[in-house]
């Protein structure tokens, strides 16, 4: 499929990783794209509805319930997040390589011992801790940790590159979800619409139209446009909450803003009612 070729907005960089989709003309081609600051994300995009039809503008934060604490599978479930803890990995270890082999330990234990006793809190606290406990386990087999206590991976539950990590992860698997949601009915092209608001946040509703155009061959004028922009602020905005509600132990309305607040994606549901 032919897909968006997305520049960078001012102000902002963008790195390989978010998909870039859109159904295009036959051809087999794949852009993805990343925010480096996911944090800014939608905070720009008009949220006004037509007065001619009825749009989704609501999200409600709860309407998953499925916590992280009751997956049948640990290790395939931290499969999700592999991405934020091997870079993290990388960081701590100073390689890929010595990442994977890190990683190879906390499956292997997760496979063979699950959650454990760990199985409570935020996920994020738990693979923070994690991280560092294997990337110890890894200087150990490497005769290093023990021997030179400063070889010692430090890695603080809330530091900023962590957050920023476990951040862009959820926005990616939103995003990711999103795609999906337009595969399944190519008429309504929410993913292609929300992202081409997104990266053209001072684009007209014309210059939209033609990126949505050009991305999947959907047709929209300035109404169904204005329409389909709020109906995917909104759906984007209810997958990142259920993203949310899966990370955290005990997920109430409560717990889920906390954890939005503490993210800094706060701007994904500006405009909408929570």
């Amino acid at each position: 499929m032919q897909r968006m070729r997305a520049k960078a907005a001012a102000g902002k960089v963008w790195t390989p990783g978010i998909p870039c989709n859109a159904t295009g003309n036959g051809t087999n081609s794949r852009k993805v794209l990343r925010l480096r600051r996911g944090s800014v994300i939608l905070g720009r995009m008009s949220t006004q509805a037509s007065s001619t039809g009825k749009t989704r503008s609501s999200v409600n934060l709860v309407r998953s319930s499925h916590s992280w604490t009751e997956a049948e599978s640990a290790a395939g479930f931290v499969l999700r997040y592999l991405s934020p803890m091997r870079k993290q990995l990388t960081t701590v270890m100073g390689s890929t390589e010595e990442a994977d082999q890190a990683l190879r330990i906390l499956l292997t234990h997760l496979v063979s011992a699950g959650f454990g006793e760990h199985r409570k809190g935020r996920l994020r606290d738990f693979l923070a801790r994690a991280v560092k406990s294997c990337a110890k386990a890894r200087l150990v087999e490497q005769g290093g940790a023990e021997s030179d206590p400063e070889k010692s991976p430090s890695l603080t539950l809330d530091s900023k590159q962590w957050l920023a990590l476990w951040r862009n992860c959820l926005l990616e698997r939103a995003w990711r979800a999103l795609e999906r949601m337009q595969h399944q009915d190519a008429s309504r092209p929410l993913y292609s619409v929300l992202w081409a608001s997104t990266i053209h946040p001072k684009a007209s509703l014309e210059e939209i139209a033609a990126e949505v155009e050009k991305a999947c061959s959907v047709k929209l004028d300035q109404i169904q446009l204005q329409q389909l922009k709020l109906e995917a602020k909104a759906a984007f905005a209810q997958l990142l909450a259920d993203e949310v509600v899966e990370t955290l132990e005990n997920p109430d309305k409560a717990a889920v803003k906390k954890e939005i607040q503490s993210l800094g994606i706060g701007s994904a549901f500006s405009g909408l009612m929570v």
